[in-house]
């Protein structure tokens, strides 16, 4: 009678301090901007997440256990997202997390999970410091310094440019990262930097900025800004007469088109090239396996790369769940760090820092939509 007694004192003692272990679901936490000017972003890492574990489901789930997605709303905001995570990792006791949409709020909740050693994803945020010195932390997209020097190598190799001018907002670090990383590979490979101007996200009025750059006559423009900003530059370069230049950029445009809703900059965005992470109509049997259920989920098909990187976010960290035979947070790591699969957005491993090896694709825009050009390889 007391081995019986001292096991129930046991198993009462789990289900009230260890709840997730009485649990018949596995609990992921998402942090992405659902609301507000980055919802574009965190709305399509979304709808990539949820479809990948809608299909792991139907195929049984994780550990024999369906899996359930808690998503919590950052708004774009550093508070947001980390009380966001303070809550799925206390109070809804998560064992896992993807998140955040951009770079600075996802190294504020990078931190914390760094702290509890809590298997973290991001689908979206570039900057080195997301994963560096973390190892918990993993990314699902490539990094800043990477797509940066990739649209560099690809505007003189390609475009056959020579002259560039740069503009860029100095007061974040998504932005600087990748002005600073283009302007020294453009330099390392012999184009000349004419002009390197910067301005604040939230201003309006870029003409003084984008006259200095007229005045040195550059064949290119890099900007980087995220779409809304940008697409402000890029009406007002047309404005002071910029409008015969290459528009180059990163990740940071995608859902750019939206800003331009009718034909009247049709021009403008077709010349217009940027690194991006994913392309809807690359042929692959993975790119094709995914659009035909992404729309047969949402009625459409995926627009934003996010959609594919929130997909493999999801298959790089159930997969490791389900390659360790736990959720205990030591033992997914070291799945994760492991990870060698074929993603939606290609082959994917990962490097010292949990940085994925991987392609980047080279878009642009006609008549309205996002079209493939080129891959450029790790």
């Amino acid at each position: 009678m007391k081995k019986i007694s001292l096991l129930l004192c046991l198993a009462l003692f789990l289900s009230l301090f260890s709840p997730a272990l009485a649990e018949d679901t596995i609990k992921i936490g998402g942090i992405t901007s659902l609301t507000g000017d980055l919802a574009q972003y965190g709305l399509a890492i979304r709808e990539g997440f949820d479809l990948y574990v809608e299909e792991i489901n139907a195929k049984g789930g994780v550990l024999g256990k369906q899996v359930e997605v808690l998503w919590e709303d950052a708004k774009g905001d550093i508070s947001d997202a980390t009380n966001a995570y303070n809550k799925l990792a206390y109070q809804d006791l998560v064992v896992g997390v993807v998140g955040v949409a951009t770079s600075k709020p996802t190294i504020a909740v990078a931190e914390l999970a760094s702290g509890d050693g809590m298997p973290m994803i991001t689908a979206s945020a570039t900057a080195l410091e997301v994963t560096e010195g973390k190892p918990n932390v993993f990314r699902a997209c490539f990094l800043d310094d990477f797509q940066a020097k990739t649209m560099a190598n690809y505007a003189k190799d390609a475009l056959n440019i020579k002259k560039v001018a740069v503009i860029y907002d100095n007061g974040d670090d998504y932005s600087l990262g990748l002005a600073e990383n283009f302007k020294k590979q453009a330099e390392a490979i012999g184009l000349e930097v004419v002009a390197y101007e910067s301005g604040a996200s939230a201003d309006v009025d870029f003409k003084a900025q984008l006259t200095n750059i007229k005045g040195v006559d550059p064949e290119a423009l890099f900007l980087a800004y995220y779409y809304t900003a940008a697409s402000n530059i890029m009406k007002q370069s047309v404005e002071v007469g910029l409008k015969d230049i290459y528009l180059l950029s990163a990740d940071c445009m995608n859902g750019i088109e939206t800003m331009f809703p009718d034909d009247t900059f049709n021009d403008l965005l077709s010349k217009l090239y940027y690194t991006d992470h994913f392309a809807a109509d690359a042929d692959t049997p993975e790119v094709k396996a995914f659009s035909e259920a992404f729309h047969a989920k949402y009625g459409k098909e995926p627009r934003n790369a996010f959609n594919a990187t929130g997909y493999d976010a999801a298959m790089i960290l159930l997969g490791a769940m389900e390659k360790a035979g736990k959720t205990d947070f030591a033992d997914v790591v070291d799945a994760m760090k492991n990870t060698d699969m074929q993603g939606v957005t290609g082959r994917i491993t990962f490097d010292e820092n949990n940085n994925p090896i991987k392609s980047a694709f080279i878009m642009t825009i006609e008549n309205g939509k996002e079209v493939f050009r080129a891959v450029q390889e790790p």
